[in-house]
Order: structure tokens, then C-alpha cells, then sequence
């Protein structure tokens, strides 16, 4: 760099470029040796993950916990030194970007269960928090739920960040992180937002650490632990869906495994206030839906543990498949295990899975007609999703454990018919429902080899879903059924390929 040169750097190396041992160019807002690498640069913030301890006091008492793997301080200045929005720069022009939010620089609450922003309640809130919100409400919340008409991500979760920092915090985190996918990856923008989410999702993080360390060190009030365990548990599964959006990631996992010792934590706690319990039973739907998709291409370590869902069927939109869906894993896992599918049984009563399907097909056309859509077209498309999810898990349970030589015309029904629905889907508005078309998709996928034409469709199919929807992990869910369709022959099911590859961790795909 010139002497003149007006550039700003970082001061100090990227971890990426410590851990390759080499020298980083300290770029902003990521170095440039990452980005011709095609690495992922994480920035010059805080790098944090969660480890587990084991609580001695409080309602987490006994329970291994999620904590962080160093002490972290949130300061109470509104300067912070790397950690603020003002450390990015654009180079050259001498203009600053997040700068001129540095103003409204979040204070945050050193104690307490659920710190309390006077960024929450000031009447002129930041133009970027203000915009980051909007975008949530707007985009980001269609992107979460099954059914843009019944979204608990804008009516329950999204109110909670007017009363908590740490749910502000994971929202502004992935609003962020998505509205940089608006912007070209050498765009400055993409780079602004990505340093925003990034420092967003650090703080997040150092609150979380707060709230789990006053869980497990002291006995709060029933109340105050409930609204405690509410927050904490939502800025999880936020900051869970936002690593869900990052391509070649694993961070959901970590996040999952948080999520499950929350949930097990407050298992025991009196009963909630109304409220708060529709909000963390929405949260634990979620959880368990996530961990399902977790499961597909979870092999040494899948537990053995049978999931419930929780009991409301408020906002179970797909949960009664994903229910079957969990059933089939878990018992071709046993299958496996002692070698045939009589044996496996042996672990629990044998059910039907094929009528279980039948019924969660029909369950879905009866919720089919208690959702005020808002059109005929939508409901249409809404259906046409239900009959994908109806032969997507028709073709798992025949892969996973039939061992009927026929059953191959059935799979190829299932098959056909997928392809054919996708293709109404397009015609109409497959905006409406992208973001739920993965699993049916994949399953199509896995029965095409040696048909050209219709890996077509689905390599087209997976191409306007990433587009309409986000990419997500959905190139490498492409990525393994294009290497499916290429297998020379030595596996016997994708499943078997899915294992095999987990070994080696080359298959941490997630399905959704």
C-alpha cells in the first residue's frame, strides 16, 4: 500500500489466514487472500462458539449448558473498540458506511436476564436497524415459514425485540445477512452487510453467554426465568437460521445442540404464562422440525432418543410428514444397526408407515382449507406442495426400508408425479412456496439416474428455488444428488453413499 493511500485496514490478521500461517492483507471488510481462495474470510471480530459446562446452581442445575468458550464482556460504553459498527470503512473515497450509525451505537446491560436496549424504545431509531428490521418483516419472516399467511416469525418472535437486546440482536444478525444477498458479492454493499451481521451475531452471542451464566448461577423467579429461557431460546433458533444460510457451514449444528439443552433445562419449570408458552412451544416446533432435517445426513452420531413434537398444532403446518419422516430415520438407522428391518421393530411397535403417510396427506388438505390465502391460485399451489411432500415421503420410506422387489414401479409413480406437479408449481406462482420445495426435489432427484431429462428439471427446479429463496445449503443438496447420479454403482441407496461420505465429513448437507 502507497504512503498516500487513504485505504483502512483491520489491525490484525484474519483468523483464517493465523490458522493457514500466513501473512493477511488485513483488508476491510474481509481480506482478499480468503476471497481468492474462495474461503469464507469471518472478519477481525470476536470468533465465538459454544462448548458445554455443567451448571452447579440455578434452574440449570446438574444440565450440561451451552456457554461460550472464553469470558466475554459487553461493554457499557457506547465506544467499543473492534466490536462496534464503526470499524468498516469503504477505501478510497474517504467516505465512511457504518460510521455515521456510530451515534446510535447499541448500549447494552451488563446484568439481568433479558437486557433491556434503549435502542428498543428510542421514538428516532437508526436508519439501518430501522431498514434491517423492515427487511425481516418483510422478507426474511416469508423466507422462515411454511405458509406466508400463518407466520409466527412476524407475529410472536418479532415483537420480542422491543424487550429484549439478545432477540434484536440474532434479528438484526440475519436480516442483515440476507440483505447482503441483494447486493453482488464484489458490491460494497455486500461486503457492509455482511460486517453488520457479523458484528450483530458476535453481539448476540456475548448476551447469551449473560443469560445462560445467570440461569446456571443463580434461582431467579419462575417468571423471570421463563421470559429468561423464552429470549434465549429464540435468539438460538434465529442465529441457528442464520448459519442455515451459510453455504459449507456447519454452525447450525452447534446451534441445535444449544437449542436441545435449553429446551431439556426448562423441561421441569412450573407452568408459563400464556403468552410465553405459545412462544416457546412455536420454538420447540421449530427445534424439532430442524433436528428431523439434522437427522437425514446424521449417521455416527444420531441419537437413538425418540422425538415428539410439542403437543399444539398451532403452526404445524408440515409436521405431521415431518413426523414420518423422523419415524423412517430413525428406523432405518435400527435397520442398519442389527442388520434387518424385523429386528429393528423390536425396539418399538411397527407401524404402517404408508397409512401414517396417507394421513398426513390428508391432514394437510383440511389445514389446506382453514388458511386464508389470498387466492385460489395460492391454495391451489399450496396443494400441489402437499401431493410433493405425500410421494417425496412415499419414495424415502420405500428407499429406506422396503424390501419388496416391486416396489420400484411404486417409487417411479412418485417420482413421475413430483416432476409433474413441480412443473404446475412454475406455471403458477412458485414464489409462493420456494422455500418448502427442497425435500420433495431431492427425493425426485435421487430416483433420476440415467434420466437426462428430468435431472434437468430438477437442476432448473433447484436453480429458481435458490434464486426466489436463497441458496442455503441447497447447492451442495444439488451438489450430492448430481454425484448420486454419477456413482458408478458402488452404492446401493444414496443413503449408503450419504453414509460412507459422513466418515469422511464430506456429506454435512441439510436438506431443507
Amino acid at each position: 500500500m502507497s504512503a498516500g493511500s487513504t485505504e483502512q485496514l483491520a489491525v490484525k490478521d484474519c483468523p483464517t489466514c493465523q490458522r493457514r500461517r500466513i501473512k493477511c492483507d488485513r483488508g476491510l471488510p474481509s481480506c482478499r487472500k480468503c476471497g481468492k481462495r474462495n474461503l469464507e474470510c469471518p472478519g477481525y471480530g470476536l470468533q465465538l462458539k459454544w462448548v458445554h459446562g455443567v451448571a452447579s446452581r440455578g434452574s440449570l442445575r446438574g444440565r450440561a449448558f451451552p456457554s461460550l468458550d472464553a469470558p466475554m464482556r459487553v461493554s457499557n460504553s457506547p465506544h467499543h473498540s473492534s466490536e462496534t459498527l464503526t470499524e468498516t470503512r469503504t477505501s478510497g473515497s474517504g467516505i465512511t458506511v457504518l460510521d455515521r450509525y456510530s451515534h446510535s451505537t447499541t448500549r447494552f446491560s451488563p446484568s439481568g436476564p433479558s437486557p433491556v436496549s434503549d435502542l428498543c424504545f428510542s421514538q428516532a431509531r437508526p436508519l439501518h436497524v430501522s431498514r434491517l428490521l423492515s427487511w425481516f418483516n418483510d422478507r426474511v419472516a416469508h423466507r422462515l415459514a411454511w405458509v406466508p399467511q400463518q407466520n409466527a416469525w412476524r407475529q410472536m418472535i418479532l415483537p420480542m425485540a422491543e424487550s429484549s437486546e439478545t432477540v434484536l440482536s440474532s434479528i438484526l444478525a440475519i436480516a442483515a445477512h440476507d440483505l447482503a444477498s441483494e447486493y453482488p458479492p464484489n458490491d460494497l454493499g455486500h461486503g457492509t452487510f455482511q460486517q453488520m451481521s457479523k458484528n450483530y451475531q458476535n453481539k448476540a452471542l456475548a448476551l447469551l453467554a449473560q443469560e445462560l451464566s445467570s440461569l446456571s448461577t443463580s434461582s431467579p423467579s419462575a417468571l423471570e426465568a421463563s421470559t429468561t429461557s423464552a429470549y434465549t431460546l429464540a435468539s438460538v433458533i434465529l442465529l441457528c437460521n442464520n448459519e442455515f444460510m451459510k453455504p459449507q457451514g456447519a454452525g447450525w449444528r452447534v446451534h441445535l445442540s444449544a437449542a436441545r439443552e435449553i429446551i431439556l433445562a426448562a423441561g421441569n419449570r412450573p407452568s408459563r404464562h400464556h403468552q410465553l408458552a405459545s412462544i416457546e412451544e412455536f420454538l420447540r416446533l421449530e427445534f424439532y422440525e430442524a433436528s428431523v432435517w439434522a437427522d437425514l445426513t446424521t449417521f455416527d452420531n444420531y441419537n437413538m432418543t425418540i422425538k415428539a413434537p410439542p403437543a399444539s398444532g398451532k403452526n404445524a403446518v408440515f409436521t405431521d410428514f415431518i413426523q414420518v419422516i423422523n419415524q423412517i430415520t430413525r428406523l432405518e438407522r435400527l435397520r442398519y444397526c442389527s442388520g434387518t428391518i424385523e429386528q429393528a421393530s423390536s425396539y418399538g411397535p411397527m407401524q404402517d408407515i404408508q397409512s401414517q403417510i396417507e394421513s398426513a396427506r390428508n391432514s394437510m388438505m383440511r389445514l389446506s382449507a382453514s388458511i386464508h390465502f389470498s387466492s385460489e391460485a395460492d391454495q391451489h399451489g399450496f396443494e400441489l406442495v402437499v401431493w410433493m411432500y405425500y410421494h417425496a415421503t412415499l419414495i424415502y420410506s420405500h428407499q429406506a426400508l422396503s424390501e419388496d422387489s416391486t416396489a420400484s414401479d411404486h417409487v417411479q409413480k412418485s417420482r413421475d408425479e413430483i416432476l409433474r406437479y413441480v412443473q404446475f408449481l412454475s406455471e403458477t406462482r412458485d414464489g409462493m412456496f420456494a422455500q418448502d420445495l427442497v425435500w420433495p426435489l431431492f427425493m425426485a432427484g435421487t430416483e433420476l439416474r440415467e434420466h437426462p431429462t428430468g435431472q434437468n428439471i430438477i437442476q432448473e427446479c433447484f436453480g429458481n428455488v435458490m434464486r426466489i429463496s436463497r441458496t442455503l445449503d441447497r447447492a451442495r443438496v444439488l451438489s450430492f444428488v448430481e454425484t448420486w447420479w454419477n456413482d458408478p454403482g458402488t452404492h446401493t441407496s444414496w443413503i449408503d453413499m450419504a453414509r460412507e461420505q459422513s466418515q469422511s465429513s464430506q456429506c454435512d448437507i441439510l436438506i431443507v
